[in-house]
């Protein structure tokens, strides 16, 4: 029998799964790591803590493993970056910390670039912009400017360390800042915005396409062996898109976590406050992110000091309110709420209100954000199938039934909590045999409440009114 590893490079740590050939895990391992965070808006990582985290996940998930494996493919967080050289091996050297996608440093490099930018893409730059952080680490880091050969992401830097090659996916390269989606390459005008050139970045490759087999130093730090081949990834939203492939390709899935992402697919490219891929399964792939979803609940029970169980306990003692509007945006809000500076706001309550009533309507909050986004797909042409629900959140029963009351959807509450690993998986089975995975749903199901449904259409009226 073949195995694989499936390997998903996270924001917070790295998670590594193999399995047989069939879908079946076979063991699991799993390394965190940190973050830098030297100045206010600076938030950086190790690229080397990357690689110590595939090293140190493979070894536990192989852990008493005596067969060989056959691939190994990637999901990761996208728009994360350092600046390298090349050692006489064929090696980066990494010459910056990996500047990650939260990070807001580049404040005057985007207020200098912002209406050429926008001249060039029709858009709005802010301090987030990865032209502008390109160009902060030009006027700040000149060494390391110049003597860059490349700029690498999360998955490409682990491809490199493993096989000496300087490759991405697309669909991570959409997360570099200048790709240009319908031409499926680099834009050379946002390239040369940023101070670089188009050989600065790796060559782009579809998800599944063979990169080379993994070298030496990485069998013998893992103890794997024989010739491991190596198979482009794909950017984690795509990967947990793949890791659900359930039921049809115009299923929404919501992935549920710090923040809470809604992913789309469609067959036609539609241009509009979402990120737009094209999808290695076929058509495009979108995403857009309620931004403070699970940050808000978590900020909330640190305030109050209670544990999420008794959080649920109270929010489901509450009847609907439709007066009492939480406005969930603790962390800030998503771009399909345009240029809105939005912050968390509580209105209308009263003296009769305590905390259940807060946690119900914090969630309901919520619950309305994800609808918004998804009333954005079906106003701009997209056929949505089946909602599907991933993630921590699915373990609040009074979350779930909160959500599927305001959608007035059935959700299907995937128990896959590794849909990324699972989504890699698939991508390392497309390399060997030519197609990707379809996995069974192993999971729950909620209908929504007709009455509350109905309720809660009045009320998602009233809290856009009242924002």
């Amino acid at each position: 029998m073949n195995y694989y590893l499936g390997i998903d490079l996270g924001t917070t740590g790295t998670k590594s799964i193999l399995f047989d050939e069939s879908g079946k895990v076979i063991g699991k391992g799993y390394k965190g790591y940190g973050l830098i965070t030297p100045c206010e808006n600076f938030f950086e990582q190790n690229a080397e803590d990357w690689y110590d985290a595939v090293v140190c996940s493979v070894k536990e998930a192989i852990a008493g493993f005596k067969g060989e494996v056959k691939a190994m493919s990637f999901s990761a967080q996208g728009g994360s970056f350092l600046f390298v050289d090349v050692d006489k091996n064929g090696q980066p050297i990494p010459l910056t910390n990996a500047i990650t996608w939260m990070d807001k440093r580049a404040e005057k490099e985007a207020e200098l670039l912002k209406e050429k930018y926008y001249q060039l893409t029709g858009n709005r730059m802010g301090a987030s912009n990865m032209v502008a952080k390109y160009a902060w680490v030009k006027n700040n880091m000149p060494d390391a400017f110049s003597k860059a050969k490349y700029v690498l992401s999360t998955s490409d830097y682990i491809y490199m360390r493993l096989t000496g090659e300087v490759v991405i996916d697309y669909t991570s390269a959409a997360m570099m800042g200048v790709y240009d989606t319908d031409l499926n390459d680099y834009d050379e005008r946002l390239v040369t915005l940023a101070g670089l050139k188009i050989e600065n970045f790796p060559r782009i490759v579809q998800a599944g396409e063979f990169i080379g087999f993994a070298n030496a130093q990485f069998l013998q730090e893992t103890g794997l062996k024989g010739d491991i081949s190596v198979y482009a990834g794909l950017h984690d939203q795509f990967a947990a898109s793949l890791g659900a492939n359930y039921f049809s390709e115009n299923d929404v899935i919501v992935s549920t976590g710090t923040t809470w992402v809604v992913f789309a697919r469609n067959n036609d490219r539609i241009k509009g406050n979402f990120a737009c891929r094209r999808h290695p399964a076929g058509d495009y792939g979108y995403f857009n992110s309620a931004v403070s979803s699970g940050t808000v609940l978590e900020w909330e029970k640190n305030l109050f000091g209670l544990p999420y169980k008794e959080m649920d306990e109270l929010a489901s003692e509450k009847p609907i309110d439709e007066n009492l509007l939480v406005y969930p945006f603790v962390s800030g809000n998503g771009g399909y709420r345009g240029q809105n500076v939005l912050s968390f706001a509580i209105k209308n309550a009263h003296y009769r209100h305590d905390k259940g009533d807060i946690f119900k309507a914090t969630m309901e909050g919520v619950a309305f954000e994800v609808k918004q986004i998804i009333n954005i797909y079906k106003r701009s042409g997209f056929e949505l199938g089946n909602v599907i629900v991933t993630g921590g959140a699915t373990r609040s029963s009074v979350w779930m039934q909160i959500l599927s009351d305001v959608l007035g959807e059935k959700l299907y509450l995937s128990e896959q909590a590794d849909g990324c690993c699972f989504g890699a998986y698939s991508v390392a089975i497309k390399g060997e045999k030519g197609k990707f995975v379809k996995f069974e749903f192993n999971g729950k199901t909620v209908d929504y409440i007709e009455e509350n449904a109905t309720k809660y259409v009045a009320k998602f009226d009233n809290y856009n009114k009242n924002m």
